[in-house]
């Protein structure tokens, strides 16, 4: 029997989960107490964030690695469990150390609606099964897990001593075990009323924790070099996920800034290329993003992050190029093509503009000088997709992101070309009535220039950093319509009751949100 002393001071009393984190209740029904051992059914323990992408990456990773799935048990809940049927532990442990959204995957042996139940399933289970986990050369150790409540130190003693039923021989390791056996406890969300028993608790043994590690390491407060839009890592790890990319995968991205989705991609093993109109951003010129940095570094720059990472071998090179304006060979095809198109909002979507050989476009060594004009967002989803038909291979896919009004959006906004097939579709909630969609799409066919992007253009015929700026908001509980104000004369102010926004350009760039009243470096309020 247990050696209780030693397994109660191994035991994890909270979740790691935050209660405050749990944002919706699921959905109960009635629930019979499940023996799944023997059957390979296995519990997937997600983490609390970014709940609308946990399925586009789980089915992503499992066509990947090839591994059979059941759509019927894919079910989109708020809560942090999910049970999958796979073929073995290998499958398991390889899903599970790929995933960025996955905390940990347990083999499920017993799913009940109440600790009492699972006490009394115990003895139950086949023997055949905890056989090898009963041998006497085996050591294992115990933990216990709760969801949403915070168990007192005596209950967990009390399931300590109740889990002497178990039939296990070994000798206790707290810490290498060859088996480590979890009691996870799901009290629901934040919206569900305070239980004092569980909705559902789960019994297994532990396979595998999820690739989370490479989210601390990629962390953009540790990165040598990054600008005001770089992407946060776990969200550039979803993105090359979801775009499939395994090792020897050709990644391209036509917004590189910074680099943080194309180093993500050299993480799982692909070779990466990007392009940037900003030279100055690929360069580490200009000033600096960093608090208390005046100007960049001479050798911040794309390459110098993934030197810092030890991933140079997998960059190819950066081109300093108008997306708009497609500088590659027609015959390149890429495995993947991931990108963050500037909104208008912290980065200006530009485009560059014909100088005709005007002497004020002529720089001292005779050669024109790059011009930059404004380009419409609409402008640049429209190339983006163009070129993802054109330069991926067959099966190759695009995973960008696309921004939106909440009010605005409806599924036509989204762009669709013959050549590609809209696999998902995830929302991430910005500020106010904002909100950015992961959006991904896998190539089916082959690319002739008589197909064509289509899609809702009315919804970005106007810049979306206008449709930021003057959405409806709700500011000191009053609602503020900004739809009939003037967005044209930029350097004045825009009143609108005791709110005034300033539209110079430069203080826009100091200022990334609307002010709450006039701006003293530009602009001055009348009223």
């Amino acid at each position: 029997m247990f050696q209780l002393s030693r397994i109660i001071a191994a035991l994890v009393v909270p979740s790691t989960i935050p209660f405050s984190r749990r944002i919706a209740p699921r959905l109960t029904r009635p629930m019979m107490t499940t023996i799944h051992a023997g059957h390979k059914r296995y519990l997937i323990n997600f983490a609390q964030e970014h709940i609308p992408f946990r399925l586009p990456e789980l089915r992503s990773l499992c066509k990947l690695l090839a591994i059979p799935l059941q759509e019927s048990e894919l079910v989109n809940n708020e809560g942090p469990f999910l049970i999958l049927t796979l073929e073995n532990d290998e499958q398991a442990r390889l899903l599970t150390q790929r995933s960025v959204l996955i905390r940990s995957t347990f083999e499920c042996w017993i799913q009940a609606k109440s600790f009492a139940n699972l006490l009394e399933t115990i003895p139950h289970l086949p023997a055949p099964f905890t056989a090898p986990y009963s041998l006497p050369d085996s050591s294992f150790r115990i933990r216990i897990h709760s969801y949403g409540k915070k168990l007192a130190w005596a209950k967990i003693t009390e399931r300590v001593e109740d889990l002497s039923v178990l039939p296990f021989q070994g000798k206790v390791d707290l810490v290498n075990p060859v088996n480590s056996f979890h009691v996870l406890e799901d009290y629901g969300g934040d919206n569900v009323p305070y239980r004092e028993f569980p909705e559902q608790v789960f019994f297994g043994r532990w396979i595998a924790g999820g690739g989370r590690e490479a989210v601390e390491r990629f962390r953009l407060d540790k990165r040598y070099f990054i600008g005001t839009t770089s992407m946060d890592p776990l969200l550039a790890m979803v993105m090359a996920n979801q775009a499939l990319v395994k090792e020897g995968s050709l990644v391209y991205d036509p917004f590189i800034g910074t680099g943080s989705l194309l180093i993500a991609a050299a993480h799982f093993g692909g070779y990466t290329m990007g392009s940037d109109i900003d030279r100055t951003l690929l360069y580490g010129r200009g000033k600096s993003t960093r608090a208390k940095n005046t100007w960049r570094n001479r050798d911040e720059s794309v390459l110098s992050n993934f030197k810092q990472y030890q991933l140079e071998s997998h960059y190819i090179d950066v081109l300093v190029s108008d997306a708009t304006k497609n500088v590659l060979r027609e015959d390149i095809k890429f495995d993947a093509v991931i990108a963050d198109p500037p909104y208008g909002v912290r980065e200006a979507t530009t485009r560059t503009k014909k100088s005709r050989g005007s002497p004020e476009c002529l720089g001292s060594n005779g050669y024109e000088r790059v011009q930059l004009g404004k380009c419409d967002l609409n402008d640049l989803i429209v190339v983006l997709v163009d070129f993802a038909a054109k330069h991926l291979r067959i099966g190759g896919r695009l995973v960008y992101w696309l921004p939106a009004v909440k009010d605005e959006y409806n599924e036509s906004a989204v762009p669709r070309h013959d050549c590609l097939e809209l696999v998902s579709n995830s929302e991430q909630p910005l500020a106010g009535m904002t909100s950015r969609r992961l959006i991904t799409m896998e190539k089916i066919e082959a690319w002739n220039a008589d197909q064509k992007v289509t899609f809702a253009k009315d919804i970005y015929t106007n810049t979306f950093r206008e449709r930021y700026f003057t959405a409806t908001r709700n500011i000191n509980g009053r609602q503020r319509h900004s739809a009939d104000r003037d967005v044209s004369s930029i350097g004045q102010p825009i009143e609108g009751g005791d709110v005034s926004i300033c539209r110079k350009r430069d203080c826009l760039l100091q200022n990334r949100i609307p002010l709450m009243g006039p701006c003293a470096k530009h602009c001055r309020v009348t009223s």
